[in-house]
């Protein structure tokens, strides 16, 4: 039973390998980053590839992520347990700052809202907000998250297709919000006034799991918002515990 046990043990340490900055493991490789031989590293490949978890690369004999991984990715969404995870963050921020609190992730061109929670204004429309989209080019929870981006994998989703402008505040420009997006990357976080709706204002700042961007945790009022390092640090502060929750650190 602990052979067992240490065989599936192994076989999810090695799929917590494969994130954004590595796409592709060689045996050898696997071996290396697990401390085991290359020969256990075999095996374990060998029963990852057969479930179809891993799959291999022919021309460069290596092994990237199969399908099995997007079913699981695809369930867990499906059970919300997104927004289970993220809803305590998100009802302390709430409840701190008195705002509206939304948690919203990519979806190609748009952020989807995950969970949404009211302040002390009430609703900001007359509609539950889980699973609104948001535009990538238009308001703080978009912009946070997409400020992240690498700029080649940013212009797939903005400055190749057409831009709608919501309101006399949404930026078309592509070399507008690219300098936008420098400068969001670089403060780290987003305020926005009438982007997407015309009478609200955003602060907003992405959600890290790792070194990847998850998404982006908002702030939103039907008023002005004042944004004073209070603000911003009880935002950051939530970003940065819900992220860890979502990592092998938590």
């Amino acid at each position: 039973m602990s052979d067992r046990l240490n065989s599936v043990t192994r076989a999810l340490e090695a799929l917590q390998l494969f994130d954004g900055a590595r796409h592709s493991l060689s045996v050898t490789e696997l071996a290396d980053l697990l401390g085991c031989s290359t020969s256990t590293a075999q095996r374990t490949i060998a029963t990852l590839t057969e479930q179809h978890f891993l799959r291999r690369d022919d021309e460069t004999r290596t092994y990237r992520l199969g399908a099995s991984v997007l079913h699981l990715a695809r369930a867990w969404r499906s059970t919300a347990s997104l927004a289970s995870i993220a809803r305590p963050v998100l009802e302390r921020l709430a409840a701190s700052t008195q705002l509206n609190t939304t948690f919203a992730v990519p979806d190609h061109a748009h952020m989807r809202v995950v969970l949404s929670l009211d302040g002390i204004e009430g609703p900001l429309r007359d509609y539950p907000m889980t699973s609104e989209l948001f535009p990538a080019h238009a308001g703080a929870i978009s912009k946070a998250y997409y400020a992240q981006l690498p700029h080649a994998l940013r212009a797939r989703f903005i400055g190749d297709r057409p831009m709608a402008r919501f309101t006399a505040e949404t930026k078309t420009d592509p070399q507008q919000l690219e300098e936008e997006f420098l400068t969001i990357r670089a403060r780290g976080y987003c305020h926005s006034q009438g982007e997407y709706d015309t009478n609200v204002s955003a602060l907003a700042a992405p959600v890290w799991m790792g070194k990847e961007p998850l998404g982006a945790i908002a702030l939103s009022s039907r008023s002005t918002l004042i944004v004073e390092q209070p603000l911003v640090d009880a935002l950051l502060a939530a970003t940065g515990e819900l992220g860890r929750m979502l990592t092998r650190e938590g």
